[in-house]
């Protein structure tokens, strides 16, 4: 039985970047690899079986067949297999486009075959930011959002859509095989891209509708802001990943970091239009589009929560040195209890430009939490808790 490395982790080792996950691929059938692999696991069916051994994905070839397998893979950049012996097999335009930093189809059905491809498009374009979206990927792309409707015999075969409604090719995916490509592109470099390739391809409907209208608002004043709501968000996307970076979060830190800045400003894409420049109002509209959006992706509950804080709290988070101290207690006592100041200031940093600002918060977090409730005040229900939030503004007050 021949093993491969497959897929990104070949493409990884040619531009020589760090790897991140390992994928096989084996010449046999699925019964030949159960008998050798006991042990192994099937964790997916469709739209290829995986199996999970050792910690490790395999997938058989299509057909038992390189040349087949290559071909119906995602993007020529991914349609690499490398041989136990050090032989590379490849897609026939995937060096030309590894060389010319180019995403491109594997095949003229390669979306088509697996919706979902739309989004890793565009998780590809945040992984690899000096890569461009080929024209064909983009032509593509913009199939699968050309409405189609339900019962259409150009679905792909052994999918249909998830209700009576859907519109196209990206309403019939499965809300967390996106909520996953997402997750995945906020740990990229330039996180900003997955949004930017999706306007490309003009995918941003169903899943991140929001932001259609967002790209021809302005995010603020002229004298405060240049750009669009779209274009700031995936700018601060960008800036909070590298702020998350310097900083050396976990990557589950620096994931719910950038998601954050994707949602920080979303209310500003309901902003009525007769009090444009200005968004007075879009923290309380953003909070429950971010609880919304995220819901609709099926992210994790902290997900939730954390951009729900972020449209909050982001306004307050960028004029922190000048609020009351009690304004300042209740902000990083909210933020504190949910597990989110890290990530929050790394946001708001961005943000603000104010590269400073998570020093000052965890500095400030360190004297709240240092706060000690006298022994007098314990166990007086509400009373306790008014008395420590005095001491603990005091403390901010007089450092």
């Amino acid at each position: 039985m021949n093993y491969y490395v497959a897929g990104g982790a070949v493409r990884d080792l040619l531009l020589d970047l760090p790897l991140r996950d390992v994928d096989y691929a084996f010449a046999a059938t699925e019964e030949e690899f159960i008998q050798r692999n006991p042990a192994a696991r099937k964790i997916q069916t469709a739209p290829c079986p995986v199996y999970l051994l050792d910690g490790q994905e395999f997938t058989p070839l299509i057909m038992q067949d390189v040349t087949r397998d290559l071909s119906r893979r995602d993007f020529t950049v991914n349609a690499l297999l490398l041989a136990e012996n050090g032989v590379l097999r490849m897609h026939p335009r995937a060096l030309e486009d590894l060389r010319e930093r180019r995403i491109r189809p594997a095949s003229p059905s390669a979306l088509a075959d697996d919706p979902v491809r739309a989004f890793r498009a565009a998780r590809l374009a945040a992984r690899l930011p000096d890569f461009s979206l080929h024209e064909e990927t983009l032509a593509q792309m913009r199939a699968l959002a050309a409405p189609n409707p339900p019962g259409s015999a150009d679905f792909p075969a052994g999918q249909s859509p998830p209700v009576e409604e859907a519109r196209s090719f990206l309403d019939a995916i499965a809300a967390e095989q996106v909520g996953n490509e997402l997750r995945k592109a906020c740990l990229a470099h330039k996180p900003g891209n997955f949004l930017r390739a999706l306007r490309q391809g003009d995918c941003l409907v169903p899943w991140f509708a929001e932001f259609v209208r967002a790209d021809s608002l302005p995010a603020g004043p002229p004298a405060y802001h240049d750009a669009s709501v779209f274009a700031h968000t995936a700018d601060i996307m960008d800036a909070t990943a590298e702020v998350a970076r310097h900083h050396g979060g976990t990557e589950a830190e620096r994931a719910l970091s950038v998601w954050m800045a994707l949602c920080h400003d979303l209310g500003k894409s309901e902003t009525p239009g007769d009090i444009l420049p200005h968004h007075y109002g879009h923290e309380e509209r953003g909070a429950a589009m971010a609880e919304n959006l995220g819901l609709r992706l099926r992210l994790p509950g902290i997900f939730v929560k954390a951009g729900k804080l972020a449209a909050l709290l982001h306004m307050k988070a960028g004029r922190y040195a000048s609020l009351r101290p009690g304004t300042r207690t209740d902000t990083l006592m909210r933020l504190h209890a949910a597990d989110l100041v890290a990530p929050f200031s790394w946001m708001a940093a961005a943000d603000s430009a104010q590269a400073d600002l998570p020093v000052l918060w965890q500095r400030d977090l360190e004297r709240l939490l240092a706060v000690k409730l006298p022994e007098h005040w314990r166990d007086k229900g509400e009373l306790s808790g008014i008395r420590l939030r005095e001491l603990r503004c005091m403390a901010l007050r007089h450092p």
